[in-house]
């Protein structure tokens, strides 16, 4: 218990010596305020009498269109005190009435200058104007204007704000409620968009496929058709029943045209054409079978080399550039390949000597084959 006891004991002295501490601060706090003196007699009735003057000379007896334009100069001249004042003033204007007269002025001593109010009479109501002077500057630091206005008109100007607010917070509710209803509508649209069937996209009318560009006539194509016409000579020579079974020319006995064979959709033009070859002479009993034998396989110069040297896409030999036993260094050129309408260097890999050359002019040649080779 007496543990107890002395515990609370401890928590009341704190409390105390807190409370005792926040009283010597507060008491410290205002004995550092400065001490204002009291205002010299004279100024105080030069003052008095000034304010009296001016705001009945400047202020009270100015019309309307006088009190706006010295609102208009004391906004260009960025006088805020004297616009904010001036501009109340005319507010209040028809609550006043008419200027009746200047009653009585106060002068006081502030921190910072002087403060003068001032009781005017108006047909309406009374009037209390206070104004503030800065004491070095002379410049307005307040200017209030504040009517002397009734209980009762104190209390319909307070139902008066207070009907404006609640009816302005009442729009804005509505306003608000009426923005909250549309939500729904936000749900029906979406759900109605997502249950719209997708329209079937528009098949896109496929382009005219571009006719397969013309071949040039090859020298094999004019062998192929030249055993044709031999095929065709003989077996006319062998079936006719007047002169020799053949006519000179393309056309046969039995309405055959000999043609180059081409690919499907083969048109020949002026550059491609290549006119089928007029037999003049073939042997009633050609052997069709030698006729159309393939040519021979091109010839391979030297024995192979190591190092193989290959064609890199399928084209057509042009010219050979290097003997066998030629000693060749690295991006020498050994042959010649057209390919795409193209010439293109076929290369030494590195130093070397040609140990063999496996193609010809004009010998047509796949990707890969082996054009030469290197010791």
């Amino acid at each position: 218990m007496e543990g107890v006891n002395m515990k609370q004991w401890f928590r009341k002295a704190a409390l105390c010596l807190a409370l005792a501490l926040s009283v010597m601060a507060l008491v410290a706090c205002g004995s550092t305020e400065k001490e204002i003196a009291p205002i010299d007699p004279s100024i105080k009735s030069a003052l008095e009498t000034q304010a009296k003057q001016y705001v009945q000379d400047n202020i009270y007896t100015k019309s309307v269109d006088d009190i706006l334009a010295q609102i208009a100069a004391a906004e260009d001249n960025k006088d805020v005190i004297t616009y904010n004042g001036l501009t109340n003033y005319k507010n209040d204007l028809n609550r006043l009435g008419k200027f009746v007269s200047v009653d009585n002025a106060v002068a006081t001593k502030t921190a910072k200058g002087y403060s003068i109010e001032i009781d005017s009479t108006f047909e309406k109501r009374k009037l209390k104007l206070t104004l503030g002077i800065n004491e070095k500057t002379g410049a307005t630091t307040e200017m209030t204007f504040e009517p002397a206005y009734t209980f009762s008109e104190e209390m319909a100007d307070a139902a008066g704000n207070l009907v404006i607010g609640m009816g302005t917070v009442f729009v804005v509710l509505i306003f608000i409620a009426w923005i909250i209803s549309l939500f729904k509508y936000v749900n029906v649209f979406t759900s109605k968009k997502e249950a719209a069937p997708k329209a079937a996209p528009k098949a896109a009318t496929p382009a005219p496929k571009a006719a397969p560009a013309a071949p040039k006539a090859t020298a094999q194509d004019d062998q192929i058709q030249a055993v044709i016409a031999a095929a065709i000579a003989a077996y006319e020579a062998d079936t006719a029943t007047t002169g020799n079974g053949f006519v000179a020319g393309p056309t046969l006995n039995n309405g055959l045209v000999v043609r180059p064979i081409r690919r499907h959709g083969y048109v020949p033009t002026a550059e491609t054409s290549v006119s089928a070859p007029v037999v003049t002479n073939v042997a009633p009993v050609a052997n069709t079978a030698t006729a159309a034998a393939a040519p021979a396989a091109p010839k391979v110069a030297g024995s192979a080399g190591s190092v193989k040297v290959d064609s890199p896409m399928p084209g057509k030999i042009l010219a050979v550039k290097k003997n066998v036993g030629d000693a060749v260094k690295s991006g020498d050129v050994i042959l010649v390949l057209e390919a795409m309408k193209m010439e293109n260097d076929i290369v030494a890999p590195q130093d070397g000597t040609v140990a063999s050359i496996n193609v010809s002019v004009g010998d047509a040649v796949e990707s890969g084959a082996t054009l030469a080779t290197l010791n």
